[in-house]
């Protein structure tokens, strides 16, 4: 076991806000003029399990508009299932996923978190068409979505959300109460909090972070991440311990 598998799981690579996303890809401080937020639905999708998305279409792009929750690979093969066996799941290096503290109720609600042993797998875990977000996708959202965009990425369910109604719920799925930072969910992509595993096999931060991996490798240790934290309005860019369990999105080309 090597100790880097005890460390925190998401590195941040910078703390600044992602207000937008220049031609390299580095996170800048400017504001750029962003488009009226507009939800435009897509068509749903359905993975291997009979489980059907939403999708929603954000700029050229067509999103998952719920993290995936798949336990089987698009070709069929189940995805492994350490369940509470900590060191089953912190040896796994071919794909495996987890339900929140082993509680599939939680995971049929929140989705399921892989490895990203299971996001590179060649078996695939998207629906046919469909990819695993990379980072030049994540690039592109962010950047489309513009200043704020963390808060308009989150799903409106929020403990005092300002929104009232059913928005303003103690119940699960929902973000942590944050006076000054709250979803609107502007494009209807709907981020919500699953929190993350860490290598080491323990289960951390639901209803406070939401955690998805970028197909994207940054070397043989660790995968690239994209960060929500309840009390922040911007994405952060980070990267993971590819032992860990994150949310996973699936996108493709708007059509």
């Amino acid at each position: 076991m090597k100790n880097h598998r005890y460390l925190i799981t998401l590195l941040l690579i910078s703390l600044l806000t992602v207000s937008c996303a220049s031609d390299s890809g580095q996170a800048t401080d400017e504001t750029k003029d962003t488009p009226t937020p507009t939800v435009i639905p897509g068509t749903p999708v359905s993975d291997m399990d009979g489980n059907t998305y939403g999708t929603v279409i954000i700029g050229n792009l067509e999103w998952m508009a719920e993290n995936l929750k798949t336990t089987t690979y698009s070709n069929g093969e189940p995805i492994d299932y350490p369940g509470d066996n900590k060191s089953a799941w912190s040896d796994n290096t071919q794909g495996a996923y987890a339900w929140y503290d082993n509680d599939a109720s939680i995971g049929d609600i929140y989705g399921a978190l892989y490895n990203w042993y299971a996001v590179a797998n060649p078996n695939g875990l998207c629906p046919a068409g469909w990819r695993v977000a990379d980072q030049e996708d994540w690039q592109y959202l962010t950047g489309f979505v513009g200043d704020q965009m963390g808060n308009k990425l989150k799903s409106r369910r929020q403990v005092g959300s300002p929104f009232g109604g059913e928005y303003d719920t103690q119940e699960h799925p929902r973000w942590e109460t944050f006076s000054t930072n709250y979803g609107t969910d502007a494009y209807g992509f709907g981020a919500l909090p699953a929190g993350n595993r860490h290598a080491s096999g323990t289960f951390v931060t639901m209803g406070a972070n939401a955690l998805f991996w970028s197909s994207s490798e940054v070397s043989e240790e660790a995968g690239f991440g994209w960060y929500i934290y309840h009390g922040y309005y911007g994405v952060d860019r980070g990267y993971g311990d590819k032992g860990s369990g994150f949310s996973v999105r699936c996108v493709r080309d708007a059509r």
